[in-house]
């Protein structure tokens, strides 16, 4: 019983001389003066900046889409800006070669990519394989819902479908493909579960769906929207 005290209090003994040694190191770490100081809050003030960036960046896509949502973004010529009332102004360029999504409500100026696996959502939007094409059966496309700056472009681009949730009936989604402009309005929207594949079902009209992750920051839910060709 006396030994076993003895070896129980040089143990304690231990442990607390290593716990000084510790606090010894952080407080000589933290005692420093002149220009190490300066250094050091300097670094301090750089990951609190990061910190926060991080924290509050899934909020700034919506608070862009707050502040210009009376604004239709218009990227390339097309019909829709004028049955939209956009001023010409914000057309800039001519219909673009390679094939792509423009929603103007929301912002997205997209790519169009093929591919056999996700791995091509990191460079646009994904036509999903064995569906139709503009003027032939159901198209469907997908898109990431959120990305962060600081990721490289190609990942920072693919941040196509934030504010999809925003989209109403009777918004427009204007396809290039091919070199021609198509043009849709949304019908209607839905939430599913991932497992759901119906929603990339052929039809015999000709119909537009898009759909991303739900909701953000998630990955059990899918948002779907559903758009017709304006005849």
């Amino acid at each position: 019983m006396y030994k076993y005290k003895v070896k129980s209090q040089g143990r304690n003994l231990k442990i607390k001389l290593l716990f000084d040694k510790i606090g010894n190191s952080l407080n000589g770490f933290f005692k420093v003066g002149g220009k190490n100081r300066n250094v050091f809050r300097m670094i301090a003030i750089i990951v609190l900046m990061i910190g926060l960036y991080i924290v509050l960046y899934p909020f700034f896509p919506r608070l862009k889409y707050l502040i210009e949502r009376n604004r239709y973004d218009f990227p390339y010529q097309t019909n829709i800006s004028e049955i939209a009332g956009a001023e010409d102004e914000n057309v800039e360029k001519e219909i673009p070669e390679e094939n792509r999504v423009v929603i103007p409500k929301i912002g997205v100026d997209m790519p169009i990519v093929e591919g056999t696996d996700d791995r091509v959502l990191d460079i646009g939007v994904w036509h999903r394989p064995a569906t139709g094409k503009p003027g032939f059966g159901n198209m469907v496309l997908t898109g990431h819902r959120f990305g962060y700056d600081f990721l490289p472009e190609d990942v920072r681009n693919s941040t196509s479908f934030y504010n999809l949730d925003k989209l109403e009936k009777g918004d427009y989604i204007i396809i290039y493909w091919n070199g021609v402009e198509y043009d849709y309005q949304v019908e209607f929207s839905e939430v599913v579960d991932k497992m759901d594949k119906y929603i990339e079902d052929q039809t015999d009209e000709e119909r537009l769906t898009l759909y991303t992750c739900h909701p953000i920051g998630q990955n059990d839910k899918r948002l779907v929207y559903y758009a017709k060709p304006i005849n």
